[in-house]
């Protein structure tokens, strides 16, 4: 009994792993580029989608700055004069060691070319004075459709900014509605998003789920806070929001040249879910369902109530060392069992962040450091992390990893993107690859990938 329970909790973290080989969008849009009349580095530092001071102000308004952009004015309506919009390409060379032969030397490689990888239509921008919108519309893989969506609703309250925000997203989580800082606390603005688990503790947790919600909003030069309320889906079928997140960040000036943030992050309380949106066991798209199932072979798309539990805490420091820019950003998350593993009892599903039986948490530091000012930067990172899987008598297996990685921007809007992750621990030893057989995914990854936005 006790080796098949330890099978199962295996294979869901074997599937739990896809994580290391799943991209979401970056998020940079041009599409406010052109509202602002502005080039792309008068808000992202280095490359997009990395944020600097300027771009947290903007996405803090509501996305409702306009700059020398031709506006339709009149009592009660004021628009750009177009609808400011681009199309985000990828196209990926990837290549692992694995699947294969489970092998503690890594013998078997596959490797495969998407051209494209994966394409979307960004809009965007400034709705009314006080109101702006972001809308993503997935174009390939297919089905296409809307994957993300928000609408800020943003006023001035002296030197601080409030408001309230509707959103909706398939990829991004709660903190969709509201996240300037560059850790990793929102995926949209991590320096590398092909191995984002290893440098970001929250992404590694996979609160980048399937979310449907409103928050209030407050902001100023000092930070901002985000109170809000959500539910683990994308469309209303599963009912009201009942979860709960809170975000407090602040971005003192400590020093001139050095822009600091720091903060953190709770996720509480229990939703219900009609599970329509499917995915992996993990940190990947669609993380509803109950491992157990997975294992038993039932169909991944599951429905019930979840827990959404966690607390995160990160840092960023940007600055410059002898003329070249650099970005350190460091995090911590937890996310506890709630006992998923025994099955479903009454429909609850355990925790939405931890399918394991054992407490999930995370350690990561991230590094980029621009060897040519906006052409070329090298990207260094590391992870140390629990599971929350049990591996023969350890009841928390490790889950280690570092990255190595490179960008080089033919323009501001066309970049190339080199990343090398390793992955170590308790998972990638012998008597975890030899339960996980055929579904042993490696434990190293290569990913080239060329990034444009028109």
């Amino acid at each position: 009994m006790r080796l098949e329970s330890t099978k199962l909790s295996v294979c869901a973290a074997a599937l739990a792993l896809m994580s290391m080989f799943w991209a979401p969008q970056a998020q940079a849009i041009p599409a406010f580029a052109r509202q602002m009349g502005m080039p792309c580095s008068g808000c992202h530092y280095q490359h997009f989608p990395v944020l600097n001071a300027f771009g947290r102000a903007f996405k803090e308004s509501g996305f409702t700055m306009i700059g020398s952009q031709e506006k339709l004015e009149s009592e009660g309506l004021s628009l750009p004069v177009t609808l400011n919009a681009n199309l985000e390409v990828y196209t990926q060379y990837q290549s692992i060691n694995g699947p294969g032969t489970p092998t503690t030397n890594g013998s078997t490689t596959k490797a495969e070319w998407q051209i494209p990888q994966s394409a979307s239509l960004f809009l965007g921008g400034r709705v009314g004075e006080h109101v702006g919108f972001e809308a993503e519309v997935s174009v390939y893989p297919p089905p296409a459709g809307l994957l993300n969506y928000k609408m800020p609703f943003v006023f001035d309250l002296g030197p601080a900014k409030a408001g309230i925000v509707a959103y909706g997203t398939a990829v991004y989580g709660p903190s969709f509605g509201l996240e300037v800082l560059n850790t990793g606390a929102n995926a949209v603005h991590l320096f590398n998003q092909f191995a984002m688990p290893v440098i970001s503790a929250q992404q590694y947790l996979n609160t980048g789920v399937p979310a449907m919600g409103g928050d209030l909003i407050a902001s100023n030069q000092m930070g901002f806070v985000v109170l809000g309320k959500w539910l683990p889906d994308q469309t209303s079928n599963s009912g009201s929001p009942t979860s709960n997140y809170a975000r407090l960040a602040f971005t003192p000036s400590l020093a001139p040249g050095l822009d600091f943030g720091v903060g953190v992050q709770y996720w509480g309380g229990r939703s219900s879910s009609t599970g329509n949106i499917p995915g992996t066991v993990g940190s990947s798209v669609g993380f509803i369902q109950n491992p157990i199932a997975v294992g038993l072979g039932q169909p991944l798309i599951m429905a019930g109530l979840f827990d959404t539990r966690a607390t995160a805490f990160d840092a960023q420091l940007m600055g410059t060392v002898r003329g070249l820019p650099y970005l350190l950003i460091t995090s911590y998350a937890d996310a506890p069992s709630s006992g998923a593993s025994q099955g479903v009892v009454n429909g609850f599903q355990g925790n939405l962040f931890n399918p394991g039986t054992a407490s999930r948490r995370s350690f990561n530091v991230g590094a980029e450091l621009g060897i040519i000012p906006e052409k070329v930067t090298a990207q260094l990172g590391f992870r140390l992390a629990k599971s929350g899987f049990a591996v023969g008598s350890n009841s928390n297996a490790s889950d280690n990893a570092f990255l190595v990685g490179a960008t080089y921007a033919l323009y501001w809007n066309v970049r190339f993107d080199l990343t090398y992750a390793r992955y170590t621990g308790d998972l990638y030893n012998g008597l975890s690859q030899g339960i996980q057989g055929q579904s042993y995914l490696g434990n190293r990854l290569v990913n080239l990938n060329l990034i444009a936005d028109f």
